[in-house]
Formats: structure tokens, C-alpha cells, sequence
């Protein structure tokens, strides 16, 4: 999913953070990056991805894993 959505490396961290459930704050502190960072890194992963808040992204993966030839990592 995040190959084919063209995530970069870092997003891709963000994104399977993301798929996991963490916060924005919980993102910033395992990654080490600047709450700004964290801010640019989450809108980017929703906008490629086509979502508006953390469920839906949670959702989308959950569909994803439902589909038998899904997978995360792309």
C-alpha cells in the first residue's frame, strides 16, 4: 500500500505508526523529529493515502488486510 500510494521512507514510518494506532506526540518521540515534522509527515501520509483523520487511515488498512492480495508494505 505505501509503495503504491508513493509514500517516502519517512512516511512510510509514519503511516504504519499511524496504522498502529499512536498519536501525533508518540510518532514524534520513536521517530525523533520536531512536532512540525511530525505535523507535515501525518498531513502528507492522509493526503497521498486520501483520508482525513487517523481511523479513516485505520480503516483503509483494515480493508486492505480484508482484500487477499493487500499488503502494507506495498
Amino acid at each position: 500500500m505505501a509503495a503504491q500510494h508513493k509514500l517516502s521512507p519517512r512516511e512510510q514510518e509514519v503511516f504504519l505508526l499511524l496504522a498502529k494506532g499512536r498519536s501525533q506526540g508518540r510518532i514524534q518521540e520513536e521517530l525523533c523529529i520536531a512536532r512540525s515534522t511530525a505535523t507535515t509527515h501525518i498531513h502528507h501520509v492522509y493526503q497521498k493515502l486520501d483520508v482525513h483523520s487517523r481511523q479513516g487511515l485505520i480503516d483503509l488498512v483494515e480493508k486492505a488486510e480484508q482484500s487477499p492480495d493487500a499488503s502494507l508494505q506495498g
